[in-house]
């Protein structure tokens, strides 16, 4: 037995059309507002995020917004106190 690969190799038969890979879903809607929150704070506290953040950054939007809105008020700078 042959795959069709090989089959398409050996001149046997012609190439299969192949159907598009498929688009992975959007996320929730909860998920992209916690992930706009999280890039807004990091932004505000002058904290540019590698590439490889990026996924650190989808796992953290999965979280309740409320720990979201923890997380993004504990990368905030910390106001400065006048003398």
């Amino acid at each position: 037995m042959a795959d069709v690969e090989t089959l398409v190799d050996m001149g046997l038969i012609e190439e299969q059309p192949q159907p598009p890979p498929e688009e992975p879903p959007e996320p929730p809607v909860e998920e992209q507002a916690n992930t706009v929150a999280l890039d807004e704070a990091l932004a505000g506290a002058g904290i540019q995020p590698e590439p490889a953040d990026a996924a650190a950054i989808a796992e953290l939007a999965k979280l309740d917004p409320a720990l979201v809105e923890a997380i993004t008020r504990w990368v905030q700078p910390a106001p400065v106190e006048e003398k």
